[in-house]
């Protein structure tokens, strides 16, 4: 009798296992038949010279229903995807070659930003040294701006700290401008000083992801940062994609960097790509 109760025990082990495995079974195939493949095509050598715009990826995808993988544009025709980006010269654009990441459009959107939330007239840009990798960005800045029927004027700065900060002080003490979009970390910090020193009416940007600058944008000195980084397009990519395939809800914007003011300081999206210590 002990016998049989122990058979019946083991046979309703097995059923309740096999049934259990089945159920495992089916949730797995359905997840994988779901699954969403994602690909970076690395026009360059080697794609390992993308790991941070990887672990943005990566980042992104956590939890999601999706596969991520970065492979040389060599091996395209060999490599089947549900969503192609090409990544080329640290840039990033969609597989159709719209929406490439570049300075202009970040500083398009950027001024665009600042002209709908500040009433501004008269706009400084400033960098730390004339360098040359802002002109795409100048040249954004300044054709979204006069468009607008604003003035607009880019003031290249000196890279010694002392004097950069006496320029920055100069010009906010001139009252010829209520609107000031720094290029760069120094120029931003040589901004707030400046502002919090004799000018607090002139309204502040930046173009910088700094510990420093999210302190000045959440302390009020900074109105809103504008960024991109190899990080943050990755991270974009992949929420823009999941997006797509209505796996996940919180992308907005079809770009690869980010505007930041302080109504989005604190989101989940923002602690990912804007935060450094999260990076």
């Amino acid at each position: 009798m002990k016998n049989k109760k122990l058979i019946r025990l083991f046979v309703i082990s097995v059923l309740l296992l096999l049934l259990f495995d089945s159920i495992i079974n089916f949730r797995y195939g359905v997840k994988r038949k779901d699954l969403v493949k994602i690909v970076f095509l690395v026009d360059g050598d080697n794609p390992n010279d993308y790991e941070n715009m990887k672990a943005g990826a990566i980042s992104a995808g956590e939890d999601k229903n999706c596969l991520i993988d970065f492979v040389n544009i060599s091996k395209e025709e060999a490599t089947e995807a549900d969503v192609y980006f090409v990544v080329a010269n640290h840039n990033l654009r969609y597989y159709d070659g719209t929406d490439m990441v570049d300075d202009f459009s970040l500083a398009e959107d950027f001024s665009n930003y600042v002209l709908a939330n500040s009433d501004c007239d008269s706009i400084l840009l400033v960098s730390s040294g004339d360098n040359k990798e802002y002109v795409n960005a100048i040249e954004g800045f300044k054709t979204s701006i006069i468009e607008s029927g604003r003035k607009v004027e880019y003031r290249p700065l000196s890279k010694d700290v002392k004097k950069l900060k006496q320029s920055m002080y100069n010009l906010e003490q001139s009252g010829l401008f209520d609107t000031v979009i720094a290029l760069d970390r120094p120029s931003l910090s040589a901004a707030v000083e400046a502002n919090t020193r004799i000018n607090p009416f002139v309204k502040i940007y930046g173009v910088d992801n700094s510990s420093e600058a999210v302190y000045y944008l959440d302390n009020g000195s900074v109105e809103a940062l504008a960024y991109k980084d190899e990080y943050s397009m990755g991270y974009t990519a992949v929420r823009h994609a999941l997006k797509d395939y209505s796996l996940d809800k919180i992308a907005k914007e079809k770009s690869f960097y980010y505007i930041a003011d302080r109504d989005v300081l604190y989101s989940d999206d923002m602690e990912m790509v804007l935060f450094p210590f999260v990076k």
